[in-house]
């Protein structure tokens, strides 16, 4: 009774690590070389990541900027990036969905949607957490790119 136990906690050990520990390293190691990567490529410094140069999530889209270079990256889902001139966006509008009845969850579905000069990539969608983190961002990229 004791050997199936102690070979059940010894599975739920090995799981907890990999799932908690080693799968999160290797995640973060993938982005920083991504990240190398584009820096190098493009003349520009997106790592270090700065976040308060960084708009998005990492499990969807989010953009890093590099305001001295001019350039912007864009990552999708964490594993694929493309670093772009901050000529690329056309514009940016901030949108959200209005619940007035819900007090504590009213703005919900708050993005960015860039429109680029992308023929094969015309618009970006980038989720942000709330309203007041969207208008933050809002007056960021106005300095960035007027």
């Amino acid at each position: 009774m004791e050997i199936p136990l102690l070979l059940s906690l010894a599975v739920v050990l090995v799981l907890f690590y990999w799932v908690w520990i080693a799968s999160p390293r290797s995640i973060q190691t993938g982005r920083e070389q991504l990240l190398r990567v584009q820096s190098q490529a493009s003349g520009a410094t997106f790592f270090p990541v700065d976040p308060r140069r960084m708009l998005g999530d990492w499990d969807e889209t989010c953009i890093l900027f590099d305001p001295d270079a001019r350039k912007a990256c864009i990552v999708s889902c964490g594993k694929k990036a493309r670093t772009v001139d901050f000529e690329y966006f056309n514009t940016w509008q901030l949108k959200w969905t209005e619940y007035p009845g819900n007090p504590v969850l009213r703005f919900q579905r708050v993005h960015f949607l860039f429109e680029t000069s992308d023929f094969d990539r015309p618009t970006i969608r980038v989720a942000v957490l709330s309203r007041s983190d969207g208008e933050a961002w809002n007056a960021k990229l106005s300095i960035l790119m007027p």
